[in-house]
């Protein structure tokens, strides 16, 4: 797949984050320096995670119907609001309250595609120690419905009467990259007019929590400032800080965009996917997974390493996941690197598993509407594997293309770039 034969451009965004809900609040957050990982109050989680990064002071009951809440997982219920913001902002909402979309969009011509690691972990973890504690309870067969991984794109397609394809991608904190970029896909053959694409995650359940510190993949010590906790590309990094939230973007030919006056905030200009094929959690040491899916965005793009202004990491703070990222950029722009501002948003909203490509592309795309770059928080004593050009402050640079990366667990890759539509 190309994405040069048709120009597919951003039109509309969305997200619910641990800085709250909205695109803005997030975008400020970061350019200011904020953090957003703070102590665990729940007890029981903080067996497992001392840090985490949430939603805060969320009530879901403000955004959506009492029988909306009650059918649905926390992830599906982040999924709605976020995507309800993207397509606000893609100005596609219909005045009328009973119309979910305005006379010259047809729900038919629209795809959603969605990227979770877990989906409604929550749920089916609140229904296990529920049936162990009374095992002749009955369960609700609700049950199934909120936990499935293809809830929250389900619920979306419910939601606003789309009939499209309605795909969900579970290739762990890949997923949501892959969600956007096989989306698009449905747009190049004119299967779809739009694509509603992003991801969503909160797995925030003893099970998984459980799973990932024995994993040694979750940051158990760190400094006294809890905050400080997630420290990608740190030298004394000590594993990733989990986050929650959702992000989503309304993606549409670039002559359609035009044609209905739609505010565009960049093109999709290349994708990449890839798998290590060595080992269930470790990555490539190598990075020969992550490089490859680097090359086949930047072929895909139509360009050249060194047309790439800005790389937005996925350095998750785990000390062989950044160091294997390091690797693989260094094999793919070489002493072009020391050039190239890179950056990990993580160390101010922890990795937020399956939604952290569409989140980390939100980012980017507002690198590329305000020409800021926001800072990588905590990266006190960088390691002198990084790259050289780490942004460890926020700073204005102008950026046409931007290369953002989501490697995950599995060996699955994917990169994204972007760029600015001129």
């Amino acid at each position: 797949m190309t994405l040069k034969s048709t120009r597919i451009v951003v039109t509309g965004m969305g997200a619910v984050t641990p800085f709250g809900i909205g695109v803005n609040p997030f975008w400020d957050a970061l350019l200011a320096g904020k953090s957003a990982v703070k102590e665990t109050e729940n007890e029981l989680w903080k067996k497992w995670i001392p840090v985490l990064a949430e939603i805060p002071e969320f009530d879901p009951l403000e955004y959506l119907t009492k029988k909306q809440v009650r059918n649905t997982d926390r992830f599906t219920q982040i999924t709605l609001i976020a995507a309800a913001e993207a397509i606000k902002d893609a100005g596609l909402s219909s005045d009328d309250p009973d119309v979910a979309w305005k006379p010259d969009t047809s729900a038919h011509r629209i795809g959603i595609s969605v990227g979770t690691a877990y989906g409604g972990v929550g749920t089916l973890a609140e229904g296990a120690e529920t049936l162990t504690m009374n095992p002749d309870k009955r369960m609700s067969p609700r049950l199934l419905s909120k936990s499935l991984p293809n809830a929250a794109a389900a619920a979306l397609a419910l939601n606003y009467a789309v009939r499209g394809p309605v795909m969900t991608y579970t290739t762990a904190c890949a997923s949501s990259a892959n969600s956007i970029g096989e989306g698009v896909a449905w747009l190049q053959t004119g299967k779809v007019d739009l694509v509603i694409a992003g991801g969503s995650e909160s797995l925030f359940s003893p099970v998984v929590l459980s799973s990932l510190r024995s994993a040694g993949a979750i940051a158990t010590e760190g400094p006294e400032d809890f905050s400080a906790w997630s420290r990608p590309f740190d030298a004394n990094r000590k594993g990733m800080v989990a986050g929650e939230g959702a992000a989503f973007m309304v993606l549409e030919p670039y002559d359609r965009a035009v044609k209905r006056g739609a505010k565009i905030y960049a093109e999709l200009a290349g994708y990449g996917a890839s798998n290590d094929a060595y080992h269930e959690t470790a990555p490539h040491p190598e990075g020969a997974g992550a490089a490859l899916a680097i090359v086949q965005a930047l072929e895909d793009a139509g360009i050249d390493a060194n047309k790439i202004d800005y790389i937005n990491a996925h350095a998750t703070a785990t000390p062989a996941g950044d160091k294997a990222e390091s690797i693989a950029l260094k094999r793919v722009f070489g002493e072009q690197l020391a050039d190239i501002p890179v950056n990990s948003i993580k160390g101010a909203i922890g990795h937020l598993i399956g939604s952290a490509g569409a989140i980390e592309s939100i980012a980017c795309i507002k690198s590329i509407e305000t020409g800021m770059l926001p800072p990588t928080l905590h990266c006190t004593d960088p390691d002198p594997d990084a790259p050289s050009n780490l942004v460890l402050k926020t700073q204005q640079h102008h950026v046409k293309h931007v290369l953002s990366n989501s490697f995950g667990f599995g060996g699955q890759n994917g990169s994204l770039i972007w760029k600015s539509v001129e």
